[in-house]
């Protein structure tokens, strides 16, 4: 099946450069985490599970700020690298492994990761001990339809799930909500029901040309439509206690 071809490559963000840097939903994410992040104090930061680095190159720019990202697809790590080498990647997998010599950053965002590992209790732990002070998190909400399979998705989550397992690990939940209804959350059910490999393999993988940048634009400007406190998109931002901090 191709949904299970799919989902055991490892290397599979390696043809997700044009979708991640136009589709309106990773557009709309990095958006909003930068509007979160304008609140926050930090002097480096990490990203997580970067895959292409658009969101890692937007915070560093705009905060003027160091940045590292790591993503366990090796081959995406080496071609970011050499596109922006004023930026530090590595290869890692997050399960088993965290940035050398136990480094820790002000500020660690991971988007749109943990749900692909059935593991993401163990990846979250990790997380918190890379952390020095904030940890920002995003992760599909809502039912997990054909595409997410597609692309590996293992768990969706709702919130509370979430929440008590930052907490668990010496965070305080700062803010949690979710994000998306209407206009992302009907969006997610059209891809999933009209054609969901064929809309793969046509806006998922390969270069975007200018229809599909104009399809991109157009539902880009609808999502402004999306409201807070509901949808299929939940953002957690969690701050390490002092107590986990000197742990």
């Amino acid at each position: 099946m191709p949904g299970e071809r799919i989902v055991n490559e490892k290397n599979i963000v390696a043809t997700w450069d044009d979708a991640h840097r136009y589709s309106p939903a990773p557009r709309h994410r990095r958006r909003l985490i930068l509007k979160l992040l304008k609140s926050l104090d930090f002097a480096d930061c990490l990203d997580a599970g970067c895959a292409q680095p658009f969101l890692l190159e937007e915070i560093t720019r705009r905060f003027n700020v160091p940045g590292c990202g790591c993503d366990i697809s090796d081959k995406v790590m080496a071609e970011s690298q050499m596109k922006f080498p004023h930026l530090q990647f590595l290869p890692l997998d997050l399960t088993q492994q965290r940035w050398p010599n136990e480094r820790q950053f002000d500020l660690v965002v991971c988007s749109e990761v943990l749900e692909h590992i059935p593991a993401w209790p163990t990846v979250l732990h990790n997380l918190v001990k890379m952390t020095r002070k904030h940890l920002l998190i995003t992760v599909p909400s809502g039912k997990i339809r054909a595409m997410d399979k597609m692309v590996g998705h293992h768990q969706h989550f709702q919130g509370p799930e979430l929440r008590a397992e930052l907490e668990r690990n010496g965070c305080e939940v700062v803010k949690l909500f979710k994000w998306g209804f209407p206009v992302h959350a009907l969006y997610k059910r059209m891809i999933s029901n009209v054609a969901p490999e064929t809309l793969y393999g046509q806006f998922a993988e390969g270069s975007y040309g200018p229809f599909k940048k104009v399809v991109s634009e157009l539902l880009y400007a609808g999502f402004y439509f999306n409201q807070f406190d509901a949808g299929d998109q939940l953002f957690a931002l969690a701050r390490k206690s002092a107590e986990a901090r000197a742990a």
